[in-house]
């Protein structure tokens, strides 16, 4: 089935997310490329996230929270190493026209595997948290557990070209590091709110490689930081212009993989085209 520009598709979609978090009192999450659902977050009474390339955004793509198995917590390293896998897989293709080699592969799971056992993360939801709970490094107390310090992509390319078997993988990631054209996600998570309803907004961003970057970052950040918290409410992703995946494969799979874990926890993902449902329904058949 082909969706043709300009046939409403986005007029659908804000129906569609209106309608759904109106009626049933659904969070939502907007991946707005084009800036066209400000309004009506604002309608809404949600938040709105600008996106500017060049400025770090507080979106960290190596954040965890804890996942379910069943009725057991769990923090979920593997799903992770396999979301970077294919971040940098899509940034492989775009960079280097070809695909993550098997000594690439290796070396990610390897050191995002390390990164996270180095700050003393295993699969034990504990162990996310600081062992002395409230106190801070300057002696003060806060109220509640104390969250550990994430890792970022500078520590995932500097143990990468420390180990030196994928030099040319770590040399193309440093436009991503904080300071640099694409540094945007290079960073500590800062963005802590308690809207049920935000607009991740790129509008300002021009070049379509950079919007599907982000679009990928963004999407990994809010499943773990907003869906995998209270199961029970219903969510939304919209995804729109998600056009921007089928570039490469990587990238078309990994929104396939969304779109699959979104059944799980009762988050539809609502897209601008019909590819994923087809592309799901096919593999199941």
């Amino acid at each position: 089935m082909s969706v043709q520009v300009g046939a409403g598709k986005s007029v659908s979609l804000k129906l569609m997310a209106e309608r759904n978090i109106v009626t049933y009192n659904c969070a939502a999450f907007f991946i707005d490329v084009e800036g066209e659902y400000a309004k009506l977050v604002q309608k809404l009474g949600g938040k709105t996230i600008k996106i500017r390339q060049g400025e770090s955004t507080g979106i960290n793509p190596f954040e965890l929270e804890k996942d379910y198995k069943g009725n057991r917590e769990f923090l979920n390293i593997m799903d992770k190493v396999a979301d970077i896998r294919a971040l940098l897989s899509t940034i492989a293709r775009n960079y280097m026209g070809r695909t993550l080699n098997g000594t690439e592969i290796t070396e990610i799971e390897i050191v995002v595997n390390q990164l996270y056992a180095e700050r003393g993360i295993n699969d034990d939801i504990n162990s996310i948290y600081e062992r002395n709970k409230g106190k801070l490094n300057n002696g003060k107390y806060v109220v509640g557990k104390v969250k550990k310090k994430m890792p970022t992509l500078s520590d995932f390319q500097k143990k990468l070209d420390e180990r030196g078997k994928c030099k040319e993988l770590a040399e193309i990631l440093i436009p991503f590091l904080k300071g640099n054209s694409l540094g945007i996600f290079d960073c500590e998570s800062t963005i802590f709110s308690n809207e049920d309803i935000i607009s991740f907004d790129m509008s300002e961003i021009k070049d379509e490689f950079t919007k599907l970057y982000s679009s990928f970052v963004i999407l990994t950040w809010v499943w773990q930081k907003f869906i995998l918290k209270n199961r029970e409410k219903k969510k939304l992703i919209i995804c729109d212009e998600a056009w921007l995946f089928l570039k490469y494969k990587e990238s078309a799979d990994f929104l396939a993989t969304v779109a699959r874990r979104g059944r799980k926890y009762n988050t539809p993902l609502l897209i601008g085209s019909q590819f994923i449902d087809e592309f799901i329904n096919c593999e199941e058949r």
